[in-house]
């Protein structure tokens, strides 16, 4: 079997490839990366080969292959050396390059139930990340997040019975939680029952086997607790939402640290959605009772972007949740490290809450998406407003999730946009599509002025206004969903490199570029490599095929 030189390359362009000589036999700092991969996003280690000065491969073989897989998985099984084994049988492969054989091992991304995997039977100092400069020991902050995580209970479950009493708790939140339960849950049993009843049900309180008193979990606290208490608990607690609009260093801003009102979650959440989400155009929509309807896929993806930062928070972390609303985008980064692998995050169907009770609290008013169905929220916003998916980035030291979200602030007024859904949605009678052929550039050709050989964008809508609902959606479809199409729009007449189209295309996750956008249009002949014979160079940039 041959290297795959193009998949070495992706595993590069990621800081998740490592060379090793492997001379004198299975190297120790194998260990190091072998820890460092599993604790952060996974990576391949290449054992008998060296990196060239242009960061190719430049391969030395192994004379004895089998002593060495031997050590390898005595290593692995052998807790002495390391915490746990990752691997499975098809993770490590024998291949050869140049007629030399080469020891491949592939390292997943750990279950947060196994990290930290840590080397040499030392938690402290054993324990090891990546970054951009290779592995390093984790911070006792990062080491202490990575035991946090790996609990099978979610961690804001737990009783504060020693120092904490239902008093903690702000009367007026919780009439505030309450009152709008009893709107959104007509005739539910739990609406009659006395306050403190109602806090056990929803898991905000809970009965002491100590001294068989009723008291607030952490998640009540968080919720419906003051600041001035809640950081008697968190230490680090912070929520910090502000506009960055006109160029000001912050235009409106709101802290929980304030002491001008509750600081506590559920409050902060009904202050910042209205500045996250002010300037959103709203379309004009009847329901059946002669109310308007103002809502659209922006304004539902920008309550899961402030739902999640709260509810995804690692609240013992260094730093607090932060929200930016700029005039095109929001930025949302929370204390924490994603609890699953970013594409399982973007796949859906998948959902691992760090605070599962506030999560739960949150849906019971019917905010927050159900659970795995979030991302697929953030894109319906984003496609339906032709902007890139949305950026999700974990960040190390301090650990953080950050997620970006583009946002259409113009010229969507009165359109019935997909997700929308109903008979008495308006008709669109103009749309904006996502991109130009140069970034920057808003795309308004008519259909007369489409270029037919590469036929980027589709006919406006607003050339009729009788337009049905299929045919709007149709071609709003047509016009966001294609990624090959996308990819040579914003290529342009440039030559661009993989880190810079996933950039301008907004992506994050480098294997489903390729598998989506790159190798498809280099299948279909659309473009081209500016380095046909080194697929894997450094210096390898993309263009369009000339015709």
């Amino acid at each position: 079997m041959s290297l795959d030189l193009e998949k070495l390359q992706s595993y590069r362009e990621g800081n998740r490839l490592e060379f090793k000589k492997a001379k004198g036999g299975l190297p120790r700092s194998f260990w190091e990366t072998y820890s460092a991969f599993a604790n952060t996003d996974g990576g391949l280690i290449v054992l008998g080969a060296d990196e060239g000065a242009d960061g190719s491969l430049v391969p030395l073989g192994i004379s004895n292959v089998e002593a060495m897989l031997k050590d390898l998985w005595n290593g692995l099984n052998n807790p002495e050396r390391a915490s746990a084994n990752v691997l499975m049988d098809s993770d490590v492969s024998v291949q050869e390059c140049e007629g030399l054989r080469l020891l491949l091992v592939h390292v997943p991304r750990a279950s947060r139930y196994l990290r930290p995997v840590f080397v040499n039977n030392n938690p402290k100092t054993g324990t090891f990340r990546r970054n951009g400069e290779g592995d390093y020991h984790v911070t006792n902050d990062a080491y202490l997040s990575l035991v946090r995580d790996s609990m099978t209970d979610s961690i804001d479950t737990a009783l504060l019975d020693e120092g904490f009493s239902l008093e903690d708790l702000n009367g007026d939140t919780i009439r505030a939680y309450r009152s709008i339960f009893k709107e959104t849950r007509p005739g539910h049993p739990w609406i009659e029952l006395p306050d403190v009843a109602f806090l056990v049900r929803i898991g905000a309180a809970r009965r002491s086997g100590k001294d068989h008193e009723i008291h607030p979990t952490r998640a009540g606290l968080l919720m419906f607790g003051d600041a001035w208490r809640i950081v008697n608990e968190f230490p680090n607690y912070f929520l910090d939402c502000r506009q960055e609009i006109d160029g000001n260093r912050w235009n409106n801003r709101v802290v929980s640290n304030s002491g001008d009102w509750s600081g506590n979650v559920f409050d902060f959440w009904f202050k910042a959605y209205p500045m996250l989400s002010e300037g959103l155009p709203v379309p004009f929509r009847l329901a059946p009772s002669m109310q308007r309807i103002d809502d659209t896929p922006q304004h539902r993806a920008v309550r899961e972007v402030l739902t999640n930062a709260l509810v995804h928070a690692d609240y013992f972390g260094r730093t607090g949740v932060v929200l930016v609303r700029k005039p095109d985008r929001i930025i949302a980064s929370n204390p924490g490290t994603l609890r699953i692998a970013l594409d399982e995050v973007e796949a859906g169907g998948v959902s691992d809450p760090r605070n599962e009770t506030l999560l739960s609290m949150f849906s019971l008013l019917n905010i927050g998406e159900r659970a795995g169905s979030g991302y697929d929220t953030l894109r319906e916003g984003t496609y339906s407003a032709g902007k890139p998916d949305p950026l999700l980035e974990e960040l190390w030291e301090p650990d953080r999730v950050r997620l970006t979200l583009e946002l259409e602030t113009s010229g969507l007024t009165d359109f019935r946009l997909p997700g929308m859904g109903g008979e008495t949605s308006p008709l669109v009678t103009e749309i904006k599509p996502p991109r130009g052929d140069q970034v920057g550039d808003p795309v308004t050709k008519t259909s007369d002025q489409v270029n037919s050989d590469t036929d980027l964008v589709t006919d406006p809508v607003g050339s009729n206004t009788d337009l049905v609902t299929d045919q709007v959606g149709s071609q709003v479809s047509h016009s966001t969903s294609n990624p090959v199409q996308e990819l040579i729009a914003v290529l342009g007449n440039r030559e661009m490199s993989i880190s810079e189209l996933m950039h301008e295309l907004g992506l994050k996750h480098r294997p489903s570029f390729r598998e989506r956008y790159l190798d498809p249009a280099l299948e279909m002949g659309l473009i081209e490599r500016t380095i046909p014979g080194k697929p894997t160079s450094s210096k390898q940039r993309y263009r369009r095929v000339k015709r």
